[in-house]
């Protein structure tokens, strides 16, 4: 067992080089090879150890007894913290056994891949939508002579996920843009768009309120009167006989509507910027869409939209020679992990028939995420669309990538439909 503690690289965890580059893949690389548990304390933040390799990312997904998220599932900047104590809206991505299961179980049912794949037509049918909607802006503008270039994330990336997940909640998707509004707020915190690099928790609280606030007049109208969405699911569920009062159910929808958006929107943009940086893998697909399921994994896997999660030691625990203490978080760097050499082979080539593929791209174990099966079908569904519809769909300026070291998201990405 070392005593000393290796020191991690800063640029694993810089959100400026985030934004400015994309992922640290080769900090990443390096750190699998010769560190691959490091501390990282540059003294803004909470201190934690940094994980990159698969298998010990892995092993701590394994074991939720040793490893939890009630401590909270990010990493805070310390002049943001505040009391531990104070009254929050509970979120069953911080919870642990027994309540994460029970919460989980009352979701799992509407969320099983049979229920997934009987949306699969309709989520087709709002793809088909989306495009016929970007062809007449096309059509408009070039008639117009103005210009018919389009931000991808704002016109199609955005809309199928924030679509399907407020149907499911049963909430207008005429709000659809503000709910975007306030997942960017939420998400992109410490971003000078959507929030402030100065004061990102400020930016946080006020969306979650204004987001409190209208998820709360559903779940009152939902206890007037119940229909076949999950707000009444909510409304109507039970935990150990008890029903969930209100902060419950909050946090339910605040999850939701965050995580039904932010990972498919991020994934698409991603996705289609691979295909766009590798033809001839987009040609291949585009010209074979049996490929789709083997190439959405390959894609999912590419991208990987979520940077980490953390998790809090409950005892000394020994991993790679290294003592994680209780109470130390540990970060989890899944993008790190879906470019392990000891995993997958040639893991910097986009290889679409990979197989087996066994990314961390939703993570691992107990949190794994639920709507993992309607992510897969959205991305297949919108690729698919668009590659049929939209051959020659290319860049026509460089990629606006968010500031962010927990979503790899990308703000704007400036496309043309045809040459």
């Amino acid at each position: 067992m070392m005593t000393s503690r290796p020191l991690a690289d800063p640029a694993c965890f810089d959100p400026d080089r985030f934004a400015a580059q994309g992922y640290p893949h080769d900090v990443w690389t390096r750190m699998r090879r010769e560190q691959p548990i490091a501390w990282h304390d540059d003294g803004a933040r909470e201190p934690f150890w940094a994980l990159t390799r698969y298998a010990d990312i892995t092993a701590i997904g394994k074991n939720s007894e040793s490893f939890i998220s009630g401590p909270g599932v990010t990493i805070l900047r310390k002049d943001q913290m505040v009391d531990a104590s104070a009254p929050r809206v509970p979120l069953m991505l911080t919870m642990d056994p027994p309540e994460h299961h029970k919460n989980r179980m009352i979701l799992r049912e509407r969320f099983k891949p049979s229920v997934m794949r009987a949306l699969e037509e309709h989520i087709v049918a709002r793809c088909r939508e989306i495009a016929d909607d970007v062809a007449a802006a096309r059509i408009a503008a070039v008639a117009a002579g103005t210009s018919d270039e389009i931000d991808f994330v704002d016109a199609i990336a955005m809309r199928l996920p924030l679509d399907v997940i407020l149907e499911l909640l049963g909430v207008p998707t005429d709000d659809r843009d503000q709910m975007y509004t306030w997942s960017n707020a939420v998400i992109g915190a410490e971003d000078p768009e959507y929030g402030s690099v100065d004061l990102p928790r400020e930016a946080i609280v006020a969306a979650q309120q204004a987001m409190f606030g209208y998820f709360a007049r559903f779940i009152a109208q939902r206890r007037a009167a119940p229909q076949e969405d999950l707000v009444s699911l909510l409304v109507e569920a039970r935990i150990d006989g008890t029903p969930l009062n209100d902060r419950e159910i909050l946090g339910f929808c605040f999850l939701l509507a965050i995580a039904g958006n932010e990972t498919t929107r991020n994934a698409t943009s991603g996705a289609m910027l691979a295909l766009i940086e590798h033809p001839q893998a987009r040609a291949a697909l585009t010209a074979d869409p049996s490929l789709m399921p083997h190439a959405v994994e390959e894609l999912l896997r590419w991208v990987t939209p979520i940077v980490y999660m953390a998790r809090t030691a409950t005892r000394d625990v020994e991993i790679a020679n290294q003592t994680v203490r209780a109470g130390e978080k540990v970060v989890l760097f899944y993008p790190s992990a879906n470019r392990d050499e000891d995993v997958f082979e040639h893991p910097f080539t986009l290889d679409l028939a990979r197989k087996p593929n066994r990314h961390l791209t939703f993570g691992f174990g107990r949190h794994s995420c639920l709507g993992n099966d309607l992510a897969r079908i959205e991305l297949a569904a919108v690729l698919g669309e668009l590659l049929s519809r939209f051959p020659e769909l290319h860049l026509t300026g460089p990629v606006d990538r968010l500031r962010s070291n927990f979503v790899g998201g990308i703000k704007h990405m400036p496309v043309r439909l045809t040459r």
